[in-house]
């Protein structure tokens, strides 16, 4: 455990011992512990051997809450890959414990008034296609920085500010922060935000024994978008979409001692849709059809940037579960996905997903050695699981995956399927 872990538990326990001395403090502890072994060959060389890891999450989580009105919550987490960092059955340890939330939140600051939260947290918004706390990684997704809103019978109001990067920069500010809005209308199920994401830093690059600075923003974004959910009878419809602009640099080499950088116009899109119907059945089977699209850029030597960023997403709800399409490709990404559930039985769940996925701009095909040939391939993806809580005290889960690629995303003739599959435990407490 570092040094700073154990002073911060020091200090939580001093505060509770003292919050209940202070004032009416009720104090809720909960945790998790998470054990998942993946068995993973997502190469498409048939010569590639099939890797296997088992991954460890600890989290322990102390929410006292003071008078019946303010919270201070920390949250420590321990993230490890067993056997990975050398550590087990010698007589040392890893110092991997860390903080993964600790604020402070104040739920009136005054009667039915404005409610405010300073710290470290997870943002998750909407179905977490933007802002999400990636549940399924190891380690997740937190951010440092303030909240406050306005919670109504008909609506809630947010704005918040995220500090990204603190640069310390006593020539001027060069920090990359994140100022948004987002609203959630109640009876319409439909959240609507807007983000600007401010990067001030430079951008520098080392040349000439040098150091050279373009004094322009290396990033403004603005992003505006919609969630929006519905259920009527026994259909089931879900929306995102986001619209970028803004202007960012594009670094390119210093040319006679300057930093040359291009600025470039933002005009991005994404749109997801999912509809779906369940069927009045005892196991409840649930069909769904969806597309998501991110738009790409089809022009790399002009001024318009017109790729899709997937921004702070929760990556693996989306886009097939062996998470091949995580980043942001300057392609972009379109995925045509076919879902089917049911619960054959009390605490069971089945799942399979299809995906059909294709660029949303051409790219060079590698496959032609001409270097003329485009196209948009890259593959298909078969995506199975199988959820229960039927054992006491534990949720189990499993599930496989099969990707089998294009020759032309692969890179290779006649290329193997990719497989992934994992066997995950989970108990709260």
């Amino acid at each position: 455990m570092t040094k700073i872990a154990a002073h911060a538990i020091a200090l939580v326990i001093v505060v509770l011992i003292a919050g209940q001395t202070m004032a009416e403090a009720v104090v809720n502890i909960t945790g998790q512990v998470r054990a998942r072994t993946e068995i993973s060959d997502k190469g498409f060389d048939s010569t590639s051997k099939a890797q296997q890891a088992t991954y460890l999450r600890t989290r322990v989580k102390a929410d006292a809450t003071i008078d019946g009105n303010t919270h201070t919550v920390v949250q420590f987490q321990d993230s490890r890959t067993l056997g990975a960092d050398g550590y087990s059955g010698s007589l040392s340890d890893a110092e991997n414990v860390d903080i993964h939330q600790a604020y402070l939140q104040v739920d009136h600051l005054w009667e039915n008034g404005l409610a405010v939260k300073a710290g470290r947290f997870e943002v998750n918004l909407g179905s977490q296609r933007v802002f999400g706390g990636v549940g399924w990684h190891n380690v997740g997704r937190s951010w440092e920085g303030f909240q406050t809103w306005l919670d109504r019978e008909t609506f809630r109001f947010d704005a918040f500010w995220l500090k990204k990067m603190e640069r310390e920069n006593t020539n001027g500010n060069t920090d990359f922060d994140i100022f948004g809005a987002h609203a959630n209308i109640k009876s319409l199920n439909l959240d609507l935000f807007g983000f600007y994401e401010y990067d001030a830093h430079y951008g520098d690059t080392v040349a000439f024994d040098a150091m050279w600075m373009s004094p322009h923003t290396a990033l403004g974004r603005a992003n505006f978008g919609l969630h929006w959910k519905k259920k009527c009878q026994q259909f089931d419809f879900d929306v995102n979409a986001v619209y970028q602009a803004g202007k960012m640099q594009q670094w390119d080499e210093p040319v006679a001692d300057s930093l040359a950088s291009v600025e470039h116009d933002i005009a991005a899109l994404m749109f997801a849709f999912e509809g779906g119907y369940t069927f009045d059945r005892p196991c409840k089977p649930r069909l769904a059809l969806g597309i998501d699209y991110t738009s790409g850029d089809d022009d790399m030597t002009d001024t318009d940037h017109k790729a899709y960023n997937n921004l702070y997403y929760t990556g693996h709800k989306f886009r097939g579960y062996m998470d091949y399409f995580l980043g942001s490709g300057s392609e972009g990404l379109m995925d045509v996905m076919l879902r089917l559930k049911a619960n054959p039985t009390a605490g069971w769940t089945v799942k399979g997903d299809f995906h059909f996925f294709q660029t949303a701009t051409e790219y060079a095909d590698p496959m032609d050695t001409s270097g003329v040939s485009t196209t948009k391939d890259v593959g298909m993806e078969f995506d199975f699981g199988v959820v229960t809580s039927r054992v006491a005290g534990v949720k189990l889960a499993a599930g496989a995956s099969l990707f089998l690629p294009s020759e032309s995303f692969a890179e290779m003739k006649d290329p193997s399927p990719g497989f992934w599959s994992y066997f995950q435990a989970t108990a709260n407490f």
